[in-house]
């Protein structure tokens, strides 16, 4: 694909009349935007939900289109800053950042240090911004998460910068002399219900900030961001700058947060590290702003004041390469790190800078975000910087991402009016609060550009969205597919009968010439869900326990409500149930002829049943004397337990000692000779 010139295909702008500040942006699994960061603007705009503090963490979900899906505000009743977020594995996100509120609003956990402190606060929601559940995490002082990871293992990393010493959920004091604790690396290891599991403190005698933090390939960690300390306490290199100067400061651990290596990357002046990947090639990739000339570990002069500083290590930490890229202004790489499907890289962040250096567009405004797109090896193949009409203000943050079908997603926050690549007005034209604003461009050259479903369940089929630009004809290949090729310009009912991962490709043609799109491992198609069945004790319907979600039907009519693993028959009928994996997989099972109000009650026993104290409590009355078989039962059937009895006739009361059970649905069943019942017994 050629890389210039870019064709703008849509903007918008998002939020409400106060502020509404963005600090991150992705794609999303099915094909749509996440955008997250933090508001003080109540309900009206493009808000939906109003504060219920000074600031509260704001995400909306777009489509591919750039439209509204629905927005989700959480917060407590004063400020809360989000700083980091991810799409996690069930399709949910997990959120993180900082808070200074109590209990209150969304916030279910106090506060662990004094009243205007800060903690750690995560929040997970599930796949449409619902909350499920908070945590807070904190010492006894000021501690600002700035990133968070789903784990291999379903849990989370928590990384960010502390203030406290041994105190709260910090068990590790501060590495700093002074009392007033310049701050450390924090991170916190929790499981997949956000409950913490361990704690580590990493740190010199003088001021560290966290920034990024990231599970590496091994099962361990890798954290990064600046330092002012020389060697001491955690750090084994000395700092390049003087006194007050800051570096790079990457820290390595295992998978339980112990420290293998570290390393210091810097020059004489002032570098402050904002992100950080893991490379295919197992070494790291280092992104920030460097006020430094030719000294230290920096190679390259400055061309202005700030300008982005990229360094590349090998798996060990040490130096391969780094590059600087700027203009003749300060450029501070606040953005994000993207990998590129070429191999190449996009960093993003905000320039002041005209054009120079390797900045090739002027500003409209004071400061612009700027994207620069670069190949492996950082050589830069183009820039663009995002024109919005702001005057003597600025834009904020600067974030780009290559989309699945090629294009690009650059964001970022702006008081701007309409001008420039802006056509929606700011929502606060009085005193211009900023709004998140987004921009897709695509390449306006001849180029083959698609999109499609990406997540299936073996059996399903996709339809793709053909977006190539300048060309005439097709021809697809959908190897593992039925059909595998075609030639029509959106291919519908291409359908996968097997679990795998599929590759895609497209070859455009315009007449004169091909363009060829190769996407490898773009389609996922997961394993069907296991068998299900229905089995019927009493009145009471039983599906397979472990589904993701439960919808039951009668005489083919949804059964509202009744989303559980059994259902009690109010009717007699035909019932089935659809079982819904996590991966969004259907399975299906019926029961037809189902006799509702079956009867507890026989000839020989009526019975009442209890559990307490680990013994099921029977009081029945018989007919008669008889030889009597008493079984607990799992909902599968299985029988847990089994004893005789000799019931007489009248009244009779038993203790069966089960001891220790776990919590779930029952059957008690007792017979005889004469017949037996069958009882449900619940177990909380």
């Amino acid at each position: 694909m050629a890389q210039q010139p870019f064709l703008k295909q849509w903007d918008y702008r998002y939020g409400w009349t106060s502020g509404d500040y963005l600090s991150y942006l992705n794609q999303a699994k099915d094909g749509g935007i996440i955008l997250g960061g933090y508001s003080d603007s109540g309900i009206g705009g493009d808000k939906t939900q109003a504060t219920f503090g000074s600031w509260d963490y704001w995400i909306l979900k777009l489509d591919a289109l750039g439209n509204r899906q629905f927005d989700s505000d959480v917060g407590g009743t004063d400020t809360d800053v989000l700083s980091s977020m991810q799409q996690t594995s069930d399709g949910g996100y997990i959120l993180g950042g900082y808070s200074e509120s109590g209990v209150g609003g969304d916030k279910t956990e106090p506060l662990r240090g004094g009243s205007g402190d800060l903690d750690y606060w995560i929040v997970k929601l599930d796949s449409a911004g619902i909350k499920q559940w908070d945590k807070d995490f904190g010492g006894t002082a000021f501690d600002f998460l700035y990133s968070i990871q789903q784990t291999s293992d379903g849990g989370y990393i928590l990384g960010g910068t502390s203030h406290s010493g041994v105190g709260g959920d910090k068990t590790e004091a501060s590495r700093d002399t002074a009392t007033n604790y310049n701050g450390d690396y924090w991170i916190l290891k929790l499981d997949a219900q956000g409950n913490k599991q361990w704690d580590k403190t990493f740190g010199g005698f003088s001021r560290e900030d966290l920034c990024a933090i990231q599970q590496t390939t091994d099962g361990g960690y890798i954290l990064g961001g600046r330092s002012e300390s020389d060697i001491n306490g955690d750090k084994t290199q000395p700092r390049w700058g003087g006194y007050g100067d800051s570096d790079y400061w990457i820290v390595k651990t295992d998978s339980m947060g112990n420290m293998q290596w570290d390393k210091d990357f810097g020059g004489l002046n002032w570098e402050i590290l904002c992100a950080l990947r893991q490379t295919s090639d197992n070494g790291y990739i280092l992104m920030g702003s460097s006020f430094s000339g030719i000294s230290g570990d920096k190679t390259q002069p400055s061309w202005g004041y700030f300008d982005y500083w990229i360094v590349k290590t090998d798996a060990f930490g040490i130096k391969q390469w780094d590059k600087d890229l700027g203009g003749n202004g300060d450029d501070e790489a606040v953005g994000n790190i993207f990998f590129t499907p070429d191999g190449g890289y996009l960093f993003s962040g905000t320039s002041y800078s005209s054009i120079s250096g390797d900045k090739t567009e002027d500003n409209l405004g004071s400061e612009q975000s700027w994207i620069v797109k670069t190949d492996s090896l950082c050589n830069k193949q183009w820039d663009k910087t995002l024109h919005t009409n702001t005057g003597w203000e600025d834009d904020e943050q600067g974030l780009a991402i290559q989309l699945s079908d090629g294009c690009y997603i650059m964001a970022n926050s702006t008081i701007a009016r309409i001008g420039g690549d802006k056509t929606q007005d700011n929502w606060d034209t009085t005193f211009f609060s900023p709004d998140y604003w987004v921009i897709k461009f695509c390449d306006s050259t001849f180029n083959a550009n698609f999109i499609s479903s990406r997540h299936l369940c073996s059996g399903s089929c996709t339809d793709f969205t053909n977006l190539s630009t300048n060309a005439n004809t097709y021809q697809w290949y959908f190897p593992g597919a039925i059909p595998d090729t075609s030639t029509v310009t959106n291919p519908t009912g291409i359908c996968y009968a097997n679990p795998g991962i599929y590759d895609v490709q497209l070859i455009a043609n315009n007449g004169t010439g091909y363009d060829t799109l190769f996407l490898a491992n773009y389609i996922t198609v997961y394993p069907p869900p296991p068998a299900q069945s229905i089995t019927q004790h009493g009145d009471t319907l039983f599906a397979i326990a472990g589904a993701g979600a439960y919808q039951w039907f009668y005489n083919t009519n949804i059964i509202v409500g009744a989303t559980n693993y059994f259902h009690i028959a109010q009717a007699s009928g035909n019932y089935n149930v659809v079982c819904t994996d996590p991966n969004g997989c259907e399975v299906e099972a019926a029961a037809f002829n189902v006799i509702a109000g079956v009867s507890d009650y026989n000839k020989n026993f009526a019975i009442y049943i209890s559990y307490s104290a680990n013994k099921i409590n029977l009081n029945f009355y018989a007919n008669g004397n008889a030889h009597t078989q008493v079984q607990l039962l799992d909902i599968t059937g299985k029988v847990q337990l089994q004893m005789s009895l000799e019931v007489a006739e009248g009244f009779n009361k038993y203790q069966l000692h089960v001891g220790e059970i776990s919590a779930g649905v029952y059957l008690v069943r007792l017979l005889s000779d004469e017949g037996g019942v069958t009882k449900k017994l619940i177990i909380e």
